[in-house]
């Protein structure tokens, strides 16, 4: 079984070389000629020089059903030519390609076809940022004229907090943990909540306090 690349710049290389790490056979197809020389001279898998959508340049590889095919074109048109191709042709079963346009979704999954979605990828990192910064302006919005307010503060790696629930934190009277974004997640706090490297927390104190408050969380 081998996994073949086909088409894309950086991202094909960082996919190959873990690939490559982990004892898999790659092969690595594009037509671009100066990147297949480039690849050649750093990576230990088979380089094609040609058009991954030719069944000529695919007859080179030998492809065979249980091979898994990766297409990382920026075209869906072209990845979805590529995946047919290689299931009509060669009886692939595992096609793996990148989804550019969320609304072509269908019709890839109608031939069983395995896409990966840039968009919802990116909006599932961002999504519990934009709802932290939702819950911060309604938060202001109802604490600002009533003597409170809301601070933002990280955990590093440094922070002495780092790793400890909240029930064992010494925090300053006054002060409320209300929130914690956690990469993709919005966490509502209890006492058993332990605080991780990286967590970002919405915390309310009293108005003037602001300073207090972040100079005690990087101490």
């Amino acid at each position: 079984m081998k996994i073949v690349i086909i088409g894309g710049e950086r991202v094909p290389y960082f996919l190959a070389k873990k690939l490559i790490a982990e004892g898999y056979n790659v092969y690595f197809v594009n037509k671009d000629e100066a990147l297949c020389n480039e690849y050649s001279r750093t990576l230990n898998a088979v380089i094609v020089h040609g058009d991954g959508s030719s069944k000529k340049t695919l007859d080179e590889i030998e492809i065979g059903p249980d091979d898994i095919i990766v297409l990382l074109t920026e075209r869906d048109r072209k990845n979805f030519f590529i995946a047919r191709l290689v299931q009509e042709y060669y009886g692939v079963r595992h096609v793996v390609t990148l989804l550019n346009n969320s609304e072509n979704e269908d019709i890839f999954a109608r031939f069983g076809i395995r896409t990966l979605k840039v968009t919802d990828l990116i909006m599932r990192n961002i999504e519990p940022l934009l709802f932290g910064n939702q819950v911060v302006s309604e938060l202001e919005s109802e604490t600002t004229d009533k003597g409170a307010t809301v601070v933002r503060v990280s955990i590093d790696w440094g922070s002495r907090y780092a790793r400890l629930p909240i029930s064992r934190l010494d925090l300053p009277e006054d002060v409320l943990i209300a929130g914690i974004v956690r990469k993709d997640q919005y966490i509502i706090p209890k006492g058993d909540t332990v605080l991780e490297p990286g967590d970002d927390l919405i915390v309310i104190c009293k108005v003037g306090r602001e300073m207090e408050v972040l100079s005690h969380f990087s101490e």
